[in-house]
């Protein structure tokens, strides 16, 4: 019989960070806003789930310094349909890398209601595709985040968006 493989450890820090990200200066002109709004999908990754086949993917290597969001913010498979508007308030935020590739950014953010931060990564350039995870609260990116998003809340003024603020002030301070 083969040997079951070891579980999956809940890292509290990264062994690095990658210090290329960076979110954009200016705010997206209105028409590539929607533009991006309209392109922008996601796929699960059985790379950053503890349980994969819970959310119907396939389980993928970990190589021991992934996030999971089932694991690190006990996120559930019933929650996936949440995602698309997580991504366009992320969108709507501003919370998008400097960097992009076929005009889809290399990363983006979104604050979640329980005040975790989830970068979604570029998985197919040319196809707005991404895949997320967890940022950690020892990631040096995240007040930067919490910062932008703050500005975008209170532009808003939408009690649900403020207290998603605050959730993410005490969860990454």
């Amino acid at each position: 019989m083969p040997a079951k493989p070891p579980r999956r450890r809940l890292a509290i820090r990264r062994s690095s960070y990658n210090t290329k990200r960076r979110l954009i200066e200016l705010p997206l002109e209105p028409s590539a806003t929607l533009a991006l709004l309209g392109r922008i999908r996601f796929e699960g990754s059985g790379k950053h789930k503890l349980e994969p086949r819970a959310f119907d993917l396939a389980p993928a290597p970990s190589d021991g310094d992934d996030t999971y969001c089932d694991g690190h913010a006990d996120f559930t498979p019933q929650e996936v349909s949440r995602i698309p508007d997580l991504i366009q308030r992320g969108i709507r935020a501003n919370l998008l890398d400097a960097r992009s590739s076929h005009d889809d950014p290399l990363l983006i953010w979104t604050i979640d209601d329980n005040g975790w931060i989830y970068e979604g990564k570029l998985t197919n350039p040319g196809q707005g595709i991404y895949h997320g995870y967890p940022v950690l609260p020892t990631d040096p990116l995240a007040k930067t985040l919490i910062r932008r998003y703050g500005d975008w809340v209170n532009a808003q003024n939408e009690p649900a968006l403020s207290a998603s603020f605050e959730a993410a002030l005490e969860r990454y301070r």
